[in-house]
């Protein structure tokens, strides 16, 4: 029979165990829900954020249809290509940059609607090459990349090239749909996507170079006559209200004597890629969404982008 001091000490003892394992308890407990609070918050940050993000995306929506309903033609002082350099709420910060794709050579021009090669368009991608410095052959193996047959054109390079590689794969054999696609064809690295990338894009139909938006190095391909002087004149011509026709454009003093295809060019845009950059409280989202405008001013969400990792461009 035990003493009772012993049998004190050991309620004692089970008493502080039971606290002990009580306290535990309520501590994992307390951590749990303080984690859960905080979680709920960062989500709900995040959401604002997101919120934000489109709230920027609908703002050009409306701009780029007001802008059709104003006039018929994009230059480089429409509202759309002036925003504000941020816009501050409650909270939240919000940056947007618009950039219309129809001032780049798109890469899906390269093969027309029969899936051919398109030698009008290769000749100019090519003008592009040469004024960056860059190989022609890989010219030929991005035609090849997009072209519906399996057979190697030129330098270009076709199935049977890339099945043999210790990871194979197949030619796409059809439009690109991301610039990130060309590095997956044989001599193209990232160093090539990142010169080439003000200057290039990748859309779903054949367009056409907007005069009043194409940097001079997309204006130089038009033809193989045109210098560096007489496309920094153009440019600097259209500096205002910039040319409201393309008849006016190619009947402009330094383009004398220069024939330019009227079926390359035009002086309105369809595509327009929106970078936005959204933060509240500690939360921040980047959104890049393709948007398409029709000619009756419909704007259509080509896609949306939400990886975070994508590059804010570069004046």
């Amino acid at each position: 029979m035990r003493h009772p001091a012993q049998q004190s000490g050991v309620a004692l003892i089970t008493v502080l165990l039971v606290t002990a394992v009580a306290t535990v308890i309520a501590s994992e407990v307390v951590n749990r829900l303080y984690f859960d609070i905080q979680r709920n918050a960062a989500q709900l940050q995040q959401a604002q954020a997101y919120q934000y993000a489109l709230g920027g995306e609908a703002l050009i929506r409306q701009l780029l249809h007001e802008d059709l309903a104003d006039n018929r033609f994009d230059h480089e002082q429409d509202r759309w290509a002036n925003l504000k350099p941020s816009y501050q709420f409650d909270q939240g910060l919000l940056n947007i940059k618009v950039i219309d794709l129809n001032s780049r050579l798109n890469l899906n021009n390269l093969v027309n609607a029969t899936g051919d090669r398109n030698k009008v368009s290769y000749e100019q991608f090519k003008r592009l090459f040469a004024e960056l410095g860059m190989n022609s052959q890989q010219l030929d193996t991005l035609a090849d990349w997009l072209d519906e047959d399996s057979l190697p054109n030129g330098a270009g390079r076709d199935d049977s090239y890339y099945l043999a590689l210790e990871a194979p794969y197949r030619t796409a054999n059809q439009p690109i749909t991301h610039l990130s696609e060309l590095t997956l064809i044989d001599g193209w690295k990232l160093e090539h996507l990142e010169r080439l990338a003000p200057y290039i894009t990748a859309l779903p139909e054949k367009t056409r170079i907007n005069v009043n938006t194409a940097p001079a190095e997309v204006l130089a391909t038009l033809s193989d006559k045109l210098d560096s002087q007489k496309v920094q004149r153009l440019v600097s011509s259209r500096q205002g209200q910039g040319f409201d026709s393309t008849e006016n454009f190619i009947s402009h003093d330094q383009l004398a004597g220069i024939k330019i295809d009227p079926s390359l060019i035009a002086v309105s845009s369809e595509y327009f890629l929106v970078y936005v950059e959204s933060s509240f409280a500690e939360s921040r989202v980047r959104l890049q969404s393709l948007l398409h405008r029709s000619s009756k001013g419909e704007i259509t969400l080509v896609s949306r982008d939400r990886n975070s990792r994508f590059l804010w461009p570069k004046e």
